[in-house]
Protein backbone atom coordinates (compact mmCIF):
# COMPACT_ATOMS: atom_id res chain seq x y z
CA UNK A 1 0.00 0.00 0.00
CA UNK A 2 1.00 3.33 -0.83
CA UNK A 3 2.58 5.57 -3.70
CA UNK A 4 5.35 4.77 -6.02
CA UNK A 5 6.88 5.75 -9.17
CA UNK A 6 5.92 3.43 -12.00
CA UNK A 7 8.53 1.36 -13.43
CA UNK A 8 8.53 -0.89 -16.98
CA UNK A 9 6.61 -3.73 -15.50
CA UNK A 10 3.42 -1.57 -14.65
CA UNK A 11 2.81 -0.34 -17.85
CA UNK A 12 -0.41 -2.59 -18.67
CA UNK A 13 -2.19 -1.85 -14.81
CA UNK A 14 -1.68 1.81 -15.71
CA UNK A 15 -2.84 1.12 -19.78
CA UNK A 16 -6.41 -0.56 -18.34
CA UNK A 17 -6.75 2.17 -15.72
CA UNK A 18 -6.16 4.63 -18.81
CA UNK A 19 -8.91 2.25 -20.33
CA UNK A 20 -11.03 2.97 -17.61
CA UNK A 21 -10.57 6.37 -17.98
CA UNK A 22 -11.50 7.10 -21.37
CA UNK A 23 -14.60 5.26 -21.13
CA UNK A 24 -15.57 7.40 -18.23
CA UNK A 25 -14.48 10.76 -20.49
CA UNK A 26 -16.41 9.42 -23.58
CA UNK A 27 -19.30 9.30 -21.24
CA UNK A 28 -18.93 12.76 -20.09
CA UNK A 29 -18.44 14.42 -23.76
CA UNK A 30 -19.52 11.34 -26.03
CA UNK A 31 -19.57 13.80 -28.89
CA UNK A 32 -15.55 14.02 -28.88
CA UNK A 33 -14.26 11.34 -27.04
CA UNK A 34 -14.34 7.76 -27.27
CA UNK A 35 -13.56 4.44 -25.36
CA UNK A 36 -9.92 4.15 -25.93
CA UNK A 37 -6.66 2.81 -25.12
CA UNK A 38 -3.50 4.93 -24.32
CA UNK A 39 -0.42 3.82 -26.48
CA UNK A 40 2.28 1.55 -23.90
CA UNK A 41 5.03 3.76 -25.98
CA UNK A 42 3.60 7.12 -24.46
CA UNK A 43 3.40 5.42 -21.18
CA UNK A 44 6.83 4.11 -21.66
CA UNK A 45 8.04 7.68 -22.58
CA UNK A 46 6.85 8.92 -19.52
CA UNK A 47 8.25 6.44 -17.17
CA UNK A 48 11.65 6.61 -18.86
CA UNK A 49 11.76 10.57 -19.32
CA UNK A 50 14.02 12.85 -16.60
CA UNK A 51 10.77 15.02 -17.02
CA UNK A 52 7.94 13.31 -16.12
CA UNK A 53 7.08 10.73 -13.63
CA UNK A 54 3.75 8.56 -13.22
CA UNK A 55 3.00 8.40 -9.74
CA UNK A 56 0.92 5.00 -8.89
CA UNK A 57 -0.90 3.95 -5.73
CA UNK A 58 -1.45 0.32 -4.66
CA UNK A 59 -3.19 -1.56 -2.98
CA UNK A 60 -1.59 -4.52 -1.96
CA UNK A 61 0.23 -5.28 -5.46
CA UNK A 62 -2.79 -4.02 -7.09
CA UNK A 63 -2.64 -0.71 -9.18
CA UNK A 64 -5.68 1.15 -8.13
CA UNK A 65 -4.54 4.73 -8.85
CA UNK A 66 -1.84 7.11 -10.95
CA UNK A 67 -0.94 10.28 -11.82
CA UNK A 68 1.37 11.47 -14.77
CA UNK A 69 3.14 14.63 -13.90
CA UNK A 70 5.22 16.25 -16.52
CA UNK A 71 8.10 19.21 -16.14
CA UNK A 72 6.90 22.06 -18.35
CA UNK A 73 7.74 25.79 -19.50
CA UNK A 74 5.42 28.38 -20.48
CA UNK A 75 5.76 28.70 -23.82
CA UNK A 76 8.85 31.77 -25.22
CA UNK A 77 6.48 34.53 -26.40
CA UNK A 78 7.53 38.12 -25.25
CA UNK A 79 4.21 38.60 -23.86
CA UNK A 80 4.62 35.52 -20.93
CA UNK A 81 6.45 35.65 -17.91
CA UNK A 82 8.86 32.57 -17.79
CA UNK A 83 7.98 30.12 -15.17
CA UNK A 84 8.63 26.29 -15.07
CA UNK A 85 6.35 24.52 -13.75
CA UNK A 86 3.74 20.96 -13.17
CA UNK A 87 1.17 19.78 -15.41
CA UNK A 88 -1.25 17.03 -14.18
CA UNK A 89 -1.71 14.80 -17.51
CA UNK A 90 -3.49 12.53 -15.79
CA UNK A 91 -4.99 11.72 -12.79
CA UNK A 92 -7.42 8.66 -12.14
CA UNK A 93 -8.44 6.00 -9.42
CA UNK A 94 -10.08 2.81 -10.11
CA UNK A 95 -13.69 3.57 -9.80
CA UNK A 96 -13.73 0.54 -7.09
CA UNK A 97 -11.62 2.43 -4.78
CA UNK A 98 -12.75 6.15 -4.94
CA UNK A 99 -14.44 7.94 -1.97
CA UNK A 100 -10.89 6.72 -0.30
CA UNK A 101 -8.45 9.60 -0.70
CA UNK A 102 -6.58 8.14 -2.64
CA UNK A 103 -6.51 11.40 -5.21
CA UNK A 104 -5.77 13.16 -2.26
CA UNK A 105 -2.91 11.92 -1.71
CA UNK A 106 -1.78 11.33 -5.03
CA UNK A 107 -2.30 15.27 -5.41
CA UNK A 108 -0.04 15.63 -2.64
CA UNK A 109 2.75 13.53 -3.61
CA UNK A 110 2.46 15.57 -6.80
CA UNK A 111 3.23 18.54 -5.42
CA UNK A 112 6.20 17.21 -3.44
CA UNK A 113 7.40 16.12 -6.96
CA UNK A 114 6.79 19.70 -8.36
CA UNK A 115 8.25 21.25 -5.10
CA UNK A 116 11.85 18.69 -4.77
CA UNK A 117 12.19 20.56 -8.40
CA UNK A 118 11.80 24.10 -7.46
CA UNK A 119 8.50 24.25 -9.53
CA UNK A 120 6.76 27.41 -9.26
CA UNK A 121 2.98 25.86 -9.95
CA UNK A 122 1.19 23.02 -11.03
CA UNK A 123 -1.76 23.01 -13.17
CA UNK A 124 -4.38 20.75 -14.94
CA UNK A 125 -7.15 20.30 -17.23
CA UNK A 126 -10.65 18.99 -16.15
CA UNK A 127 -13.53 18.13 -19.08
CA UNK A 128 -16.49 20.38 -18.10
CA UNK A 129 -18.81 18.23 -16.44
CA UNK A 130 -16.69 15.77 -14.15
CA UNK A 131 -17.70 17.65 -11.25
CA UNK A 132 -16.07 15.49 -8.97
CA UNK A 133 -12.84 15.56 -10.40
CA UNK A 134 -13.39 19.39 -10.12
CA UNK A 135 -14.39 18.92 -6.86
CA UNK A 136 -11.42 17.52 -5.98
CA UNK A 137 -9.11 19.79 -7.79
CA UNK A 138 -10.85 22.94 -5.91
CA UNK A 139 -10.40 21.21 -2.96
CA UNK A 140 -7.01 20.98 -2.87
CA UNK A 141 -6.79 24.67 -3.86
CA UNK A 142 -6.63 24.88 -8.14
CA UNK A 143 -8.82 27.86 -9.30
CA UNK A 144 -9.77 28.43 -12.89
CA UNK A 145 -6.97 30.21 -15.29
CA UNK A 146 -8.45 29.86 -18.42
CA UNK A 147 -10.78 27.97 -20.53
CA UNK A 148 -11.64 26.45 -23.19
CA UNK A 149 -14.95 27.49 -25.59
CA UNK A 150 -16.27 25.69 -28.60
CA UNK A 151 -18.77 26.72 -31.26
CA UNK A 152 -20.61 23.61 -33.12
CA UNK A 153 -20.78 24.24 -36.85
Amino acid sequence: MGINIAVEKDISDIAGLYRQLFSEMAKIQPAFICPGSQDEAFIRSNIESEDADILIYREGEEIVGFLMIQKKSTPPYECYIPHQFAHIMDLVVDQRHRGKGIGTLLLQEAETWAKKRKLEYMDLGVLTGNTAAEGLYKRMGYRDMQKTMRHML
